[in-house]
């Protein structure tokens, strides 16, 4: 009988916390950083060895390290080069420190060291 009268009770502070998990400040969230840009809005950076070089198709095909803003582990990859003054910097065997953005389904470098 005590458990039916305790009913009511935990169903109403049920109802408290629901109703205060609604006004939540979702800035204090441990590890939720609200104000972090999207991958997109801002360059990725890596370190990779120039493989291959197409400039009639604006690509360069490079054996790069991890990018960690990524997830991505050391891979080879082809990349969009759109500014061809780029082509410049670029030389099979040589080793590159390049920015690089997602723009629609291709990734875009727009830098190069």
């Amino acid at each position: 009988m005590k458990y039916i009268a305790t009913l009511p009770l935990i169903l109403g502070l049920s109802g408290i916390a629901l109703a205060q998990s609604d006004n939540m400040d979702m800035k204090n969230m441990p590890g939720m950083d609200m104000n972090q840009k999207s991958q997109a809005a801002s360059p990725n950076e890596a370190v990779g060895v120039v493989k291959q070089i197409d400039r009639n198709k604006g690509m360069v095909t490079l054996a790069h390290g991890p990018v960690k803003s990524l997830g991505w582990p050391a891979m080879t990859m082809s990349f969009t080069v759109e500014n061809k003054a780029l082509f410049d910097k670029l030389a099979p065997g040589r080793k590159v420190r390049f920015e690089f953005v997602k723009q629609g389904g291709k990734y875009v470098i727009t830098g190069l060291e």
